[in-house]
């Protein structure tokens, strides 16, 4: 990368970075007050039971994806 191009990275790096974070928002809200308005007497608990495992799966992709690859 150029040094000219560092202030257009940036920008990039922040505004997707934004998105991300608003889109997991926006992703794990729906899913637990999905899981909330369907569960019965334990909805907090339930709901939050399923945005756990959610939230850990997404993390585990986000670490295997970010492993450095093997090169040939």
């Amino acid at each position: 990368m150029r040094p000219e191009d560092a202030a257009d990275a940036s920008g990039l790096l922040a505004t997707v970075t934004q998105l991300g974070q608003l889109v997991g928002v926006a992703t794990f809200g729906t899913l637990f007050l999905g899981r909330y308005a369907d569960s019965g007497a334990q909805a907090s608990a339930d709901a939050l039971w399923a945005t756990a495992l959610a939230l850990a799966a997404a993390s585990l992709v986000g670490a295997v994806a970010g492993l450095p690859r093997r090169s040939r």
